[in-house]
């Protein structure tokens, strides 16, 4: 008998992949037992084994794949594997584009300064940002702040400090956060070892 590790395909029904890109990150894996909860961004979801129960308010319908859009409170109901891609917003205005690299460098920038570098108001740039990403100003920043502490995790860091750089206020502050969106604790999240792929501008920079 061999000591040699048993390849990662052995196993893929139990373990996790999260694949995190500039703006966009992807789940897949097994179901996550997610509660009621609201994305910042557009979320595809794909039932890999069989269909799942979607709810929204009162509408509940059993289904394949669906996007859901930002800022939906919806729960995803499911016993076997789960595919979750989360958008980058489909832009066409150049300025809420480049709003968006701003702030995947920046996530603690405000509005008003954001604003300011795109010498726009800070009242017309929260509206065209609404308007063309889909998403608010907050919700998008809030999105970037839990890229940014991803990349910081698989890079070492622990949460508390991750997220404090990232501009969480406190980790209360991003574990409410992170359930929120998500609909599960990050520490549930990393309890199920999942596996991170990072790609090189995930944590803000330009990748190579």
């Amino acid at each position: 008998m061999t000591d040699t590790a048993l390849p990662e395909t052995c196993c893929p029904r139990e373990r996790a992949t999260i694949w995190i890109w500039p703006g966009q990150a992807a789940y897949l894996g097994p179901s996550l037992r997610l509660g009621p909860h609201s994305g910042s961004v557009h979320c595809f979801a794909l039932g890999v084994d069989a269909p799942f129960l979607l709810r929204i308010g009162d509408d509940e319908r059993e289904v394949r794949s669906a996007l859901i859009p930002a800022r939906t409170r919806h729960q995803v109901v499911s016993e076997g594997r789960m595919l979750f891609l989360y958008l980058e917003p489909d832009l066409g205005d150049d300025r809420i584009r480049a709003a968006l690299g701003i702030l995947r460098r920046h996530p603690s920038l405000s509005a008003p300064q954001v604003a300011a570098e795109l010498n726009l108001s800070t009242s017309r740039f929260l509206h065209l940002f609404s308007a063309h990403a889909g998403t608010s100003f907050r919700r998008y920043r809030l999105w970037v702040r839990m890229l940014r502490v991803a990349a910081a995790t698989t890079a070492g860091a622990d949460l508390t400090r991750a997220s404090a750089e990232a501009g969480f206020a406190s980790p209360s502050h991003f574990s409410d956060a992170f359930r929120d969106m998500f609909g599960l604790t990050a520490g549930a999240l990393l309890g199920k070892n999942a596996r991170i792929v990072l790609d090189s501008g995930a944590n803000g920079t330009p990748a190579a």
